[in-house]
C-alpha cells in the first residue's frame, strides 16, 4: 500500500518550468513598531475599515473601530477572549480590510503566565506551582509568594511554552484583515558590540522575547519603525545591524524612510 502511494505522489508531481508572476503587491502582514505614545494607534485610526483589537487599552483617546478585553480578565482569560474575537471575525467572513493587534508586546508579557498555566496542565508539570502536589494539589496564583514562572525551568526549557502561545496567536491572525493584519509593537533599546568598529552601539529592536522576536520578524511581509519628525509620524523600512526593518515585494518601499502614508503602502485610492 505504501509503495502504491509513493508511485501516485511521484506521478502527480510536476516540476515548474515557467516563472510565476507575483500574486501580491502590498503586505498582508506587517509589524508596526515604535516608542510608546509616539502616535501608532492614532495613525492606525486613519486606515479605512480598520478594527483595532486593543488588548493594551491604549485607544481610549482615539476615535476608532475597536474591541477591548473586559477589565477583570487575567492573562489566560485575555488570550481566550482574543481567540474568540479572532474566530468571530472569521465566522463573519472577515469584514474588515485591516485588523490591528495592539500590542503584541503586551501579549508577549502575558504569554509568560499563560505558558506557565499551560505547562501546569501537562504530565511533566503536574506538581509545578502546586501546594501538596502528592494529593493533586492546589494551583498557586501569580500573586502567591511561592509562585514560579515556567521561564525558571532549567536550561531555558520553559520558554517554549510561552513561545507557543505567541506563535499560535500569530497563526490565527494571518489573513484576518482582508488587506493586512498589523501587529503593533513597542521598541526596546539594546547595546551590542559593532562588528565594524568593535565599540558598543545602541540598537532599536522589537520589544518581544527571544525567539518570538525572530519568528514574528521572519514571518511578516513588512516591518516598519515609526517615529516623530517635524511633528509628523514617519516610517522607516530600513534594516541594518542597528535596527530591524524591511519590506517584501514592493521595491519602491524597500529602504524607504519618510512620512507614513497609508495610501502609498497599501495602494489605497
Amino acid at each position: 500500500m505504501k509503495k502504491n502511494m509513493e508511485k501516485i505522489v511521484k506521478n502527480d508531481l510536476e516540476l515548474p518550468t515557467v516563472p510565476e508572476e507575483p500574486t501580491r503587491t502590498v503586505p498582508s502582514t506587517m509589524i508596526l513598531f515604535g516608542l510608546p505614545k509616539c502616535g501608532k494607534t492614532t495613525k492606525l485610526s486613519e486606515l479605512p475599515n480598520c478594527l483595532n483589537i486593543d488588548v493594551e487599552r491604549g485607544s481610549n483617546f482615539v476615535r476608532t473601530l475597536k474591541l477591548q478585553p473586559p477589565l477583570d480578565l487575567g492573562p489566560v482569560s485575555t488570550f481566550n477572549w482574543l481567540k474568540k474575537v479572532i474566530q468571530k471575525i472569521k465566522d463573519e467572513g472577515r469584514p474588515y480590510d485591516f485588523v490591528a493587534i495592539d500590542t503584541i508586546s503586551y501579549l508577549d508579557q502575558l504569554s509568560e503566565w499563560v505558558g506557565t498555566w499551560n505547562y501546569c496542565q501537562t504530565p511533566q508539570g503536574k506538581s509545578f506551582n502546586r501546594i501538596d502536589s502528592k494529593k493533586g494539589g492546589v494551583l498557586l496564583l501569580p500573586d502567591h509568594p511561592d509562585y514560579e514562572s515556567v521561564h525558571t525551568l532549567p536550561d531555558g526549557a520553559g520558554y517554549r511554552y510561552s513561545r507557543s502561545v505567541m506563535t499560535d496567536i500569530f497563526d490565527r491572525c494571518v489573513g484576518l484583515g482582508k488587506i493586512c493584519t498589523i501587529f503593533v509593537c513597542h521598541t526596546v533599546d539594546k547595546y551590542v558590540v559593532s562588528k565594524q568598529t568593535n565599540t558598543e552601539v545602541r540598537t532599536i529592536d522589537l520589544s518581544l522575547t527571544g525567539k518570538v522576536r525572530n519568528i514574528y520578524s521572519r514571518d511578516v511581509d513588512a516591518i516598519g519603525y515609526v517615529f516623530q519628525k517635524d511633528e509628523k509620524l514617519n516610517i522607516s523600512f530600513k534594516g541594518d545591524e542597528n535596527r530591524v526593518g524591511g519590506m517584501r515585494g514592493n521595491k519602491s518601499l524597500q529602504g524607504y524612510e519618510g512620512p507614513l502614508d497609508w495610501k502609498m503602502i497599501f495602494d489605497l485610492k
